[in-house]
């Protein structure tokens, strides 16, 4: 059987002259040229969104961390220290446990609840804190890691009218908020007594 469809495709290609095969050849070519940018376009974009997703993921990962880095702070030492103490280690998690170069990643320059109000921690450009009362009578500090994208990674092509990636022009933004009650839960240890 195969040797039947050789000996067919032998007798075809004689019957060819040699102008023929020069066409077919630029039609060839003409073809991967189409093709090429069709499938270069397609690589360009898997890669130029799935950065984006990353850095969402990424920046959502570390945001957390850190806030779990800030509960392991202890909160038995003075109020100031204690703030210092947790900008310590949010910048630990956020500049050395990490893979996101320095080039990406910036804190947001306010928070987007305005209902409180927020302070800078100070020794930190990632992280807002705020004071608030409970029925208690105790205080409770409301922690907010917020990280950001600091510039465009993936820059933008424009092939046939279409631009590769259409993202939207605001920088990726990730902030995590938690709760920290550190006079509640050494009172509780006090009564235990």
């Amino acid at each position: 059987m195969f040797g039947k469809l050789t000996q067919q495709a032998a007798r075809l290609s004689k019957g060819r002259s040699a102008a023929t095969m020069k066409k077919q050849r630029g039609a060839i070519a003409i073809e991967f040229a189409a093709l090429f940018v069709v499938f270069f376009a397609i690589v360009y974009a898997i890669i130029a969104y799935s950065i984006p997703l990353l850095l969402i993921l990424t920046f959502k990962q570390v945001s957390s961390d850190a806030g779990r880095a800030a509960i392991k702070v202890d909160p038995s030492v003075a109020e100031e220290q204690y703030i210092q103490l947790i900008g310590d280690e949010i910048n630990n998690v956020v500049d050395n446990k990490s893979w996101l170069p320095a080039e990406w990643v910036t804190g947001c320059t306010e928070p987007k609840d305005t209902s409180k109000k927020w302070t800078n921690v100070p020794t930190t450009i990632y992280a807002y804190y705020a004071i608030e009362s409970l029925h208690t009578g105790s205080n409770r500090y409301i922690l907010q890691v917020c990280l950001q994208q600091k510039k465009i990674i993936i820059p933008s092509i424009n092939l046939l009218g279409i631009q590769i990636p259409k993202l939207p022009e605001e920088k990726i933004r990730v902030q995590t908020t938690i709760r920290l009650e550190p006079s509640i839960y050494f009172s509780d240890l006090d009564k235990d007594k």
